[in-house]
């Protein structure tokens, strides 16, 4: 009888206690999720923020398969400073570059839209409701340069990039936008 008694409880016991570690880490997960949450800017909130004109380009008409006819570089201020890793160092910023390649529509493929200025990647791109422009968000001001060529992929296949003609022409401060 005690025997019995003492195999139940065993059986109980292993049967418990996995369930009891897996919600204990749901919860520790979840509360870290919160942590991050509480000290990032989520990129639906930077998609929105209100931005400065740095440099635009237009096209007379659509080029490429993509039917490109133009970009637009936007200056963010972050409503908070945040830490973000930049070359492998993590560092405070208060801006952020928003860059929207317009045309389309875009298809929505397997591989992301990556927008590049020369060979960097700025980041992987969002397409608005209406596929008519993609937009990706870095905190890496040196990729915002005068003549940088800004160019789209699908997946980061440098080769398979569709650039645009004219390059980056910064505007200086003052200048009618």
């Amino acid at each position: 009888m005690k025997r019995s008694f003492i195999n139940r409880c065993m059986a109980i016991a292993i049967i418990i206690f996995p369930l009891l570690l897996a919600a204990g880490s749901e919860a520790i997960a979840q509360s870290n999720a919160r942590a991050a949450t509480s000290k990032e800017l989520p990129l639906s909130e930077l998609l929105k923020l209100p931005g400065t004109l740095v440099s635009e380009a237009k096209a007379a008409r659509p080029t490429s398969d993509l039917k490109l006819t133009g970009y637009r570089v936007e200056e963010l201020q972050l409503p908070r400073s945040l830490t973000v890793e930049l070359r492998g160092q993590q560092v405070a910023v208060d801006r952020a570059w928003r860059v929207t390649v317009q045309g389309g529509p875009f298809p929505v493929r397997a591989l992301p839209a990556v927008i590049w200025i020369d060979d960097q990647i700025v980041g992987n791109g969002i397409e608005n409701e209406s596929l008519s422009q993609v937009t990706a968000v870095t905190f890496d001001s040196s990729l915002i340069h005068q003549g940088g060529v800004v160019s789209i992929s699908y997946g980061e296949d440098k080769a398979a990039r569709i650039r645009l003609s004219q390059g980056i022409q910064l505007r200086r401060e003052g200048e009618n936008q």
